[in-house]
Protein backbone atom coordinates (compact mmCIF):
# COMPACT_ATOMS: atom_id res chain seq x y z
CA UNK A 1 0.00 0.00 0.00
CA UNK A 2 2.88 2.30 0.81
CA UNK A 3 4.50 1.53 -2.54
CA UNK A 4 1.22 2.30 -4.33
CA UNK A 5 0.96 5.75 -2.70
CA UNK A 6 4.55 6.53 -3.73
CA UNK A 7 3.77 5.62 -7.36
CA UNK A 8 0.61 7.76 -7.35
CA UNK A 9 2.53 10.76 -5.90
CA UNK A 10 5.28 10.39 -8.52
CA UNK A 11 2.74 10.21 -11.37
CA UNK A 12 0.95 13.30 -10.06
CA UNK A 13 4.24 15.23 -9.88
CA UNK A 14 5.11 14.27 -13.48
CA UNK A 15 1.67 15.43 -14.70
CA UNK A 16 2.08 18.79 -12.93
CA UNK A 17 5.57 19.30 -14.39
CA UNK A 18 4.35 18.36 -17.87
CA UNK A 19 1.43 20.80 -17.64
CA UNK A 20 3.74 23.64 -16.55
CA UNK A 21 6.17 23.01 -19.40
CA UNK A 22 3.33 22.95 -21.92
CA UNK A 23 1.92 26.22 -20.53
CA UNK A 24 5.36 27.89 -20.71
CA UNK A 25 5.84 26.77 -24.31
CA UNK A 26 2.35 28.00 -25.19
CA UNK A 27 3.06 31.41 -23.65
CA UNK A 28 6.37 31.72 -25.52
CA UNK A 29 4.67 30.73 -28.79
CA UNK A 30 1.91 33.28 -28.14
CA UNK A 31 4.47 36.03 -27.41
CA UNK A 32 6.36 35.22 -30.64
CA UNK A 33 3.14 35.25 -32.65
CA UNK A 34 2.14 38.56 -31.02
CA UNK A 35 5.54 40.07 -31.86
CA UNK A 36 5.24 38.95 -35.49
CA UNK A 37 1.70 40.32 -35.75
CA UNK A 38 2.79 43.67 -34.30
CA UNK A 39 5.77 43.95 -36.65
CA UNK A 40 3.53 43.13 -39.61
CA UNK A 41 1.11 45.83 -38.47
CA UNK A 42 3.99 48.32 -38.23
CA UNK A 43 5.15 47.37 -41.72
CA UNK A 44 1.66 47.96 -43.07
CA UNK A 45 1.45 51.33 -41.33
CA UNK A 46 4.86 52.36 -42.68
CA UNK A 47 3.92 51.49 -46.25
CA UNK A 48 0.50 53.15 -46.09
CA UNK A 49 0.25 56.35 -48.14
CA UNK A 50 0.05 59.67 -46.36
CA UNK A 51 -3.16 61.59 -47.07
CA UNK A 52 -3.41 65.24 -46.21
CA UNK A 53 -5.99 67.89 -46.83
CA UNK A 54 -5.42 71.59 -47.28
CA UNK A 55 -7.29 73.49 -44.60
CA UNK A 56 -8.79 76.94 -44.87
CA UNK A 57 -5.70 78.52 -43.29
CA UNK A 58 -4.17 81.52 -45.08
CA UNK A 59 -1.68 80.64 -47.86
CA UNK A 60 1.93 80.18 -46.87
CA UNK A 61 3.78 82.46 -49.30
CA UNK A 62 7.54 82.78 -49.78
CA UNK A 63 8.51 86.16 -51.24
CA UNK A 64 11.51 87.03 -53.43
CA UNK A 65 12.45 90.70 -53.92
CA UNK A 66 14.91 91.81 -56.61
CA UNK A 67 16.23 95.40 -56.81
CA UNK A 68 18.67 96.89 -59.31
CA UNK A 69 20.50 100.15 -58.59
CA UNK A 70 22.57 102.36 -60.88
CA UNK A 71 25.11 104.91 -59.73
CA UNK A 72 28.69 106.04 -60.17
CA UNK A 73 31.56 103.81 -59.08
CA UNK A 74 31.86 105.55 -55.71
CA UNK A 75 28.09 105.55 -55.31
CA UNK A 76 27.94 101.78 -55.86
CA UNK A 77 30.52 101.20 -53.13
CA UNK A 78 28.75 103.56 -50.74
CA UNK A 79 25.36 101.96 -51.35
CA UNK A 80 26.48 98.36 -50.91
CA UNK A 81 28.53 99.26 -47.82
CA UNK A 82 25.46 100.91 -46.28
CA UNK A 83 23.31 97.82 -46.88
CA UNK A 84 25.97 95.46 -45.53
CA UNK A 85 26.38 97.60 -42.41
CA UNK A 86 22.61 97.67 -41.83
CA UNK A 87 22.44 93.88 -42.16
CA UNK A 88 25.36 93.28 -39.82
CA UNK A 89 23.94 95.75 -37.27
CA UNK A 90 20.55 93.99 -37.24
CA UNK A 91 22.15 90.63 -36.39
CA UNK A 92 21.72 87.10 -37.71
CA UNK A 93 18.19 86.81 -36.36
CA UNK A 94 16.94 89.65 -38.59
CA UNK A 95 19.32 89.60 -41.58
CA UNK A 96 21.60 86.92 -43.00
CA UNK A 97 23.97 87.45 -45.91
CA UNK A 98 23.79 84.51 -48.32
CA UNK A 99 26.34 85.64 -50.92
CA UNK A 100 28.15 88.64 -52.40
CA UNK A 101 29.51 88.76 -55.98
CA UNK A 102 31.57 91.46 -57.71
CA UNK A 103 32.43 91.91 -61.41
CA UNK A 104 34.88 94.74 -62.07
CA UNK A 105 36.60 95.85 -65.28
CA UNK A 106 38.75 98.92 -64.53
CA UNK A 107 39.64 99.43 -68.19
CA UNK A 108 36.03 100.01 -69.25
CA UNK A 109 34.78 101.45 -65.96
CA UNK A 110 32.46 98.48 -65.50
CA UNK A 111 31.40 97.81 -61.90
CA UNK A 112 28.69 95.34 -60.96
CA UNK A 113 28.07 93.88 -57.50
CA UNK A 114 25.32 91.60 -56.26
CA UNK A 115 24.29 91.15 -52.62
CA UNK A 116 21.96 88.29 -51.65
CA UNK A 117 20.22 88.44 -48.26
CA UNK A 118 17.53 86.63 -46.28
CA UNK A 119 15.73 89.06 -43.98
CA UNK A 120 12.69 89.29 -41.75
CA UNK A 121 9.63 91.30 -42.86
CA UNK A 122 10.34 93.86 -40.11
CA UNK A 123 13.90 94.47 -41.37
CA UNK A 124 12.55 94.66 -44.93
CA UNK A 125 10.12 97.42 -43.96
CA UNK A 126 12.85 99.43 -42.21
CA UNK A 127 15.19 99.03 -45.21
CA UNK A 128 12.48 100.12 -47.66
CA UNK A 129 11.74 103.15 -45.48
CA UNK A 130 15.39 104.23 -45.61
CA UNK A 131 15.89 103.38 -49.29
CA UNK A 132 15.03 106.83 -50.68
CA UNK A 133 17.50 108.57 -48.36
CA UNK A 134 20.27 106.07 -49.17
CA UNK A 135 19.71 106.51 -52.91
CA UNK A 136 19.84 110.28 -52.55
CA UNK A 137 23.07 110.15 -50.53
CA UNK A 138 24.70 107.83 -53.09
CA UNK A 139 23.33 109.73 -56.11
CA UNK A 140 21.77 106.46 -57.33
CA UNK A 141 18.44 105.39 -58.78
CA UNK A 142 16.48 102.16 -59.24
CA UNK A 143 16.62 100.72 -62.77
CA UNK A 144 14.82 97.42 -62.03
CA UNK A 145 12.46 96.08 -59.37
CA UNK A 146 10.74 92.67 -59.26
CA UNK A 147 8.65 90.85 -56.65
CA UNK A 148 7.69 87.17 -56.94
CA UNK A 149 5.98 84.76 -54.55
CA UNK A 150 5.63 80.99 -54.21
CA UNK A 151 2.78 79.25 -52.38
CA UNK A 152 4.25 76.59 -50.06
CA UNK A 153 0.98 75.70 -48.32
CA UNK A 154 0.60 72.24 -49.86
CA UNK A 155 4.23 71.28 -49.23
CA UNK A 156 4.02 72.38 -45.60
CA UNK A 157 0.75 70.50 -44.96
CA UNK A 158 2.01 67.30 -46.62
CA UNK A 159 5.35 67.43 -44.79
CA UNK A 160 3.62 68.06 -41.45
CA UNK A 161 1.19 65.15 -41.98
CA UNK A 162 4.05 62.87 -43.01
CA UNK A 163 5.98 63.87 -39.89
CA UNK A 164 3.02 63.16 -37.58
CA UNK A 165 2.54 59.69 -39.08
CA UNK A 166 6.21 58.90 -38.64
CA UNK A 167 6.13 60.05 -35.01
CA UNK A 168 3.12 57.81 -34.31
CA UNK A 169 4.89 54.92 -36.01
CA UNK A 170 7.99 55.49 -33.89
CA UNK A 171 5.88 55.36 -30.70
CA UNK A 172 4.33 52.03 -31.76
CA UNK A 173 7.76 50.57 -32.48
CA UNK A 174 9.06 51.68 -29.09
CA UNK A 175 6.03 50.09 -27.41
CA UNK A 176 6.68 46.80 -29.24
CA UNK A 177 10.34 46.73 -28.24
CA UNK A 178 9.62 47.52 -24.56
CA UNK A 179 6.51 45.45 -23.89
CA UNK A 180 6.71 42.45 -26.24
CA UNK A 181 9.68 40.21 -25.50
CA UNK A 182 10.22 37.77 -28.30
CA UNK A 183 12.91 36.28 -30.47
CA UNK A 184 16.20 38.10 -30.96
CA UNK A 185 15.58 38.29 -34.72
CA UNK A 186 12.23 40.01 -34.22
CA UNK A 187 13.75 42.56 -31.83
CA UNK A 188 16.57 43.28 -34.27
CA UNK A 189 14.05 43.78 -37.08
CA UNK A 190 11.97 46.14 -34.94
CA UNK A 191 15.05 48.18 -33.95
CA UNK A 192 16.12 48.37 -37.62
CA UNK A 193 12.71 49.73 -38.56
CA UNK A 194 12.91 52.17 -35.64
CA UNK A 195 16.24 53.49 -36.91
CA UNK A 196 14.82 54.01 -40.42
CA UNK A 197 11.73 55.73 -39.04
CA UNK A 198 13.90 58.06 -36.93
CA UNK A 199 15.93 58.94 -40.02
CA UNK A 200 12.71 59.79 -41.89
CA UNK A 201 11.58 61.92 -38.94
CA UNK A 202 14.83 63.91 -38.94
CA UNK A 203 14.58 64.48 -42.69
CA UNK A 204 10.95 65.60 -42.48
CA UNK A 205 11.72 67.95 -39.59
CA UNK A 206 14.58 69.54 -41.56
CA UNK A 207 12.40 69.98 -44.65
CA UNK A 208 9.58 71.49 -42.61
CA UNK A 209 11.99 73.89 -40.89
CA UNK A 210 13.35 75.08 -44.24
CA UNK A 211 9.85 75.65 -45.64
CA UNK A 212 8.73 77.52 -42.55
CA UNK A 213 11.86 79.69 -42.66
CA UNK A 214 11.17 80.59 -46.29
CA UNK A 215 7.67 81.72 -45.31
CA UNK A 216 8.81 83.62 -42.21
CA UNK A 217 11.62 85.48 -44.03
CA UNK A 218 12.13 87.29 -47.35
CA UNK A 219 14.75 86.50 -49.99
CA UNK A 220 16.28 89.80 -51.11
CA UNK A 221 18.65 90.21 -54.08
CA UNK A 222 20.33 93.61 -54.57
CA UNK A 223 22.26 94.42 -57.75
CA UNK A 224 24.47 97.52 -57.89
CA UNK A 225 25.67 98.66 -61.31
CA UNK A 226 27.81 101.63 -62.31
CA UNK A 227 26.40 104.19 -64.73
CA UNK A 228 29.43 103.74 -66.99
CA UNK A 229 28.50 100.10 -67.42
CA UNK A 230 24.86 101.02 -68.07
CA UNK A 231 25.80 103.72 -70.58
CA UNK A 232 28.01 101.30 -72.49
CA UNK A 233 24.87 99.60 -73.81
CA UNK A 234 23.08 102.19 -75.97
CA UNK A 235 22.31 102.95 -79.60
CA UNK A 236 25.90 103.96 -80.47
CA UNK A 237 27.48 101.00 -78.72
CA UNK A 238 28.29 99.07 -81.95
CA UNK A 239 30.16 102.10 -83.40
CA UNK A 240 32.09 102.89 -80.24
CA UNK A 241 32.92 99.22 -79.72
CA UNK A 242 34.18 99.00 -83.33
CA UNK A 243 36.55 101.98 -82.87
CA UNK A 244 37.67 100.59 -79.53
CA UNK A 245 38.45 97.22 -81.09
CA UNK A 246 40.33 98.38 -84.23
CA UNK A 247 43.73 97.25 -82.97
CA UNK A 248 42.26 94.03 -81.66
CA UNK A 249 40.66 93.26 -85.04
CA UNK A 250 43.93 94.03 -86.88
CA UNK A 251 45.79 91.60 -84.66
CA UNK A 252 43.14 88.96 -85.29
CA UNK A 253 43.51 89.36 -89.08
CA UNK A 254 47.31 89.23 -88.81
CA UNK A 255 47.01 86.03 -86.80
CA UNK A 256 44.76 84.52 -89.48
CA UNK A 257 47.29 85.44 -92.23
CA UNK A 258 50.18 83.93 -90.28
CA UNK A 259 48.18 80.75 -89.64
CA UNK A 260 47.28 80.49 -93.34
CA UNK A 261 50.92 81.01 -94.36
CA UNK A 262 51.97 78.27 -91.96
CA UNK A 263 49.69 75.87 -93.84
CA UNK A 264 50.54 77.10 -97.36
CA UNK A 265 54.35 77.27 -97.17
CA UNK A 266 54.86 73.46 -96.96
CA UNK A 267 52.48 73.02 -99.89
CA UNK A 268 54.25 75.66 -101.97
CA UNK A 269 57.62 73.96 -101.38
CA UNK A 270 56.28 70.83 -103.06
CA UNK A 271 53.81 72.24 -105.59
CA UNK A 272 55.95 75.06 -107.11
CA UNK A 273 58.83 72.77 -108.25
CA UNK A 274 56.33 70.34 -109.74
CA UNK A 275 54.64 73.12 -111.69
CA UNK A 276 58.03 74.44 -112.92
CA UNK A 277 59.08 70.96 -114.11
CA UNK A 278 55.76 70.45 -115.88
CA UNK A 279 56.05 73.79 -117.70
CA UNK A 280 59.63 73.06 -118.75
CA UNK A 281 58.69 69.61 -120.06
CA UNK A 282 55.71 71.05 -121.92
CA UNK A 283 57.90 73.70 -123.64
CA UNK A 284 60.48 71.14 -124.69
CA UNK A 285 57.81 68.96 -126.15
CA UNK A 286 56.27 71.89 -128.02
CA UNK A 287 59.67 72.94 -129.37
CA UNK A 288 60.42 69.42 -130.58
CA UNK A 289 57.09 69.27 -132.44
CA UNK A 290 57.83 72.62 -134.09
CA UNK A 291 61.32 71.39 -135.14
CA UNK A 292 59.89 68.26 -136.74
CA UNK A 293 57.30 70.28 -138.59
Amino acid sequence: MKKLSVVIWAATALMILSGCSKQTATEESYADEKMNVNIQAVDAAASAPVHSTVTSAPPQLAYDYDYGFSSGTKGVDALINADQSACAKAGQAACQMISMRADNNPGSGFVRKTLELRVTPEWMKIWQGQLSANLKNSNAHIFSQNVTSEDLSLQIVDTDAHLKNKLALRDRLLNIIKNNPGKIGDLVEAETQLSQVQSDIDSAQSTLAVLQKRVATTHLTLTYQSEAAAASHNTFSPVTDAFRNILNNMMIMLGIIISAAAFLIPLLIVIVPLIWLFVKWFRKRKASKIGKA
